[in-house]
């Protein structure tokens, strides 16, 4: 944690400070049902604890693309699942309940052969097949199986969003879907490193911070305010890592109402679904950097009327 550029071209009654953090680091868990790389809470030290704090952001971060886009949250086909993924067949009305590995995967192909066998596995073996078009980018199902005419996916409700099945990343909407005679193809493309952006949040001072989203982000609170801080393109594939700066570093979240910051805790979720909170990045650690700005002296007044003016101008 360092503190010696003043005011930060903003003002002279402020003090810039950094605060480097990596997950590794973490004094313990956030959670006692994650792990600390994970949901990180850090004590945080220095000369003295950081008072009057005046604004805050996130500067840089470094996460590790080793979280699962198919993991035991939405692969779940367990009874108690009622968001499961459904295969039914006609005209008997079997119904099966396919389950896709844990894990990620390196394309289209290998995708298609990861769900070739989930059907199979539950509908007999050699019953169905599955393709992927680099062109069309979607997938094609093909059952031929003796007795059956035609089968249906079913992927929750129609308006579930897919927190809890593998629909969003393999082109399926909610509901159910109908082949046309012996094949289905895929109404949407896939989306096999799933989705493409990712938000660092915080339960501590996530709430302060004026970061919100629209109402219809049913998953990440409908529009509140927090625990977001900053949203994170995933830019990189599967086994690489995310290296990402605050592209525009004038802007600060006020943060008047934070008088001390001695621990602050953080965690990742991944795009607008919430299948795991915080983000399981098995065991490996993310890093980021704290941008902090506080106040010279303890008059809240003079920093307020900084703000107001650089909000302003």
């Amino acid at each position: 944690m360092g503190g010696n550029n003043y005011g930060y071209g903003l003002s002279d009654s402020l003090r810039y400070y950094e605060i480097e953090l990596d997950s590794l680091d973490a004094s313990n868990s956030a959670s006692a049902g994650a792990a600390a790389t994970d949901f990180p809470l850090f004590l945080l030290g220095g000369k003295t604890p950081l008072a009057g704090i005046a604004a805050l952001k996130i500067i840089e971060v470094q996460i590790p693309f080793t979280w699962y886009v198919f993991n035991d949250q939405n692969t779940d086909n367990s009874s108690s699942n009622l968001a499961r993924w459904t295969l039914t067949e006609y005209p008997s009305g079997a119904t099966f309940y396919p389950k896709l590995p844990v894990g990620n995967y390196a394309g289209g192909d290998s995708l298609a052969t990861a769900l070739k066998n989930a059907l199979n596995a539950v509908a007999g073996n050699n019953h169905y097949n599955v393709t992927y078009s680099s062109q069309t980018q979607k997938f094609t199902f093909i059952e031929n199986k003796a007795g059956v005419d035609s089968f249906s996916f079913t992927f929750g409700l129609p308006t579930n969003s897919g927190n809890k099945n593998i629909r969003l990343y393999t082109g399926f909407p909610g509901g159910t879907t109908f082949s046309n005679g012996q094949t289905l193809e895929a109404p949407n493309v896939v989306l096999i490193s799933g989705p493409n952006y990712l938000y660092v949040n915080s339960l501590a001072i996530g709430n302060l911070t004026n970061l919100y989203l629209p109402q219809g982000a049913v998953n990440l609170g409908g529009g509140n305010g927090g625990p977001q801080m900053a949203k994170i393109p995933v830019n990189c594939s599967s086994g690489e890592t995310i290296f990402w700066q605050d592209p525009d570093p004038q802007k600060w979240f006020d943060m008047e109402g934070l008088t001390v910051l001695n621990q602050i805790d953080f965690f990742l979720t991944l795009g607008n679904t919430t299948t795991q909170i915080p983000l399981r990045l098995n065991g490996v650690g993310f890093s980021l950097k704290l941008g902090v700005l506080a106040n010279e002296t303890t008059h809240y007044s003079s920093s307020s009327q900084v703000f107001k003016r650089l909000r302003t101008d």
